[in-house]
């Protein structure tokens, strides 16, 4: 038989524990400073994150030697940013593209609904369906550059561009001309080559999402070479629509080190019809 004490001495033993375990929690609280999630790594900060266990070449002038062949898509495991290309699952959306694009410009609020309208819209809209050239910055790193003390040369699939690096004055003229590469100015800033463009067209387009710009635009590109990768990016300044300078993800090139790799000739755009479109809205 258990006595009415004993009784009362297990009871105040267990109100003893549960305001010790009571006491032992809020001390934990207290002393346990808050630690917010990590964060998240976009696949474009991943894949800029490479590192090359090449040495950096450099030039008489100590320059790093950007000359080469550069290969590569990244940041997008799809391909460039050029156009719609996908091929499988939701090819007008580009899933894909979309999915690692985390970084967009920002539009003013009066304009993000012609943003939407060229993204969503039919296949014509996009100047590349035209056969127009892709552009500058849309074309995004050089695929080949060529570069002496003077000038460098950049080449695309569809640009050759000749970047002076001779310590020349802006020509003010420049912002005057309409075309689509812009006109470019270099200069160095410690081991990072510096290329200023303006005096463009308005009718290309800054990516294939529909993100247009005005003839104000400014592109300011930065190439920086560690042993066998280019790292390129390109900031953006149109006042007139965005609401903020844009910075693109960190785009990575890789040198090919065939000693006899060539770039080859771009195959004629042709023309097409969207009559004899099945997909309107597939930019393939």
């Amino acid at each position: 038989m258990v006595s009415k004490n004993s009784r009362f001495f297990v009871a105040a033993g267990i109100a003893i524990a549960i305001a010790a375990a009571g006491h032992v929690t809020q001390v934990s609280a207290q002393t346990t400073s808050y630690q917010p999630p990590p964060k998240r790594v976009s696949p474009a900060d991943g894949f800029a994150r490479q590192k090359s266990s090449f040495p950096t070449p450099r030039t008489a002038d100590g320059h790093p030697d950007l000359t080469g062949v550069w290969n590569g898509g990244f940041p997008s495991p799809a391909g460039p940013y050029t156009i719609r290309r996908m091929g499988t699952f939701e090819p007008d959306q580009a899933t894909m593209q979309r999915g690692v694009a985390w970084n967009k410009p920002i539009y003013k609020p009066e304009f993000w609904e012609k943003v939407r309208s060229l993204d969503f819209s039919k296949v014509d809209v996009d100047p590349a369906f035209r056969c127009m050239p892709i552009g500058v910055p849309r074309q995004t790193a050089p695929g080949k550059i060529v570069q002496t003390p003077k000038e460098l040369v950049f080449y695309n699939a569809t640009s050759t561009r000749f970047v002076p690096v001779d310590g020349r004055e802006r020509d003010p003229m420049d912002s005057d001309y309409e075309t689509w590469s812009g006109i470019p100015l270099g200069h160095w800033e410690g081991d990072t080559l510096v290329v200023e463009s303006v005096g463009f067209t308005d009718q290309s387009w800054i990516q294939w999402q529909g993100y247009f710009h005005t003839d104000e635009m400014k592109v300011t590109e930065r190439l920086r070479r560690y042993g066998d990768l280019l790292f390129y990016t390109f900031t953006i300044d149109d006042p007139k629509v965005l609401a903020e300078p844009w910075t693109s993800d960190t785009y990575v090139r890789r040198l090919n080190r065939e000693a006899k790799a060539r770039m080859d000739e771009t195959p004629p755009c042709i023309e097409q019809d969207l009559k004899f479109i099945v997909d309107l809205y597939y930019r393939g």
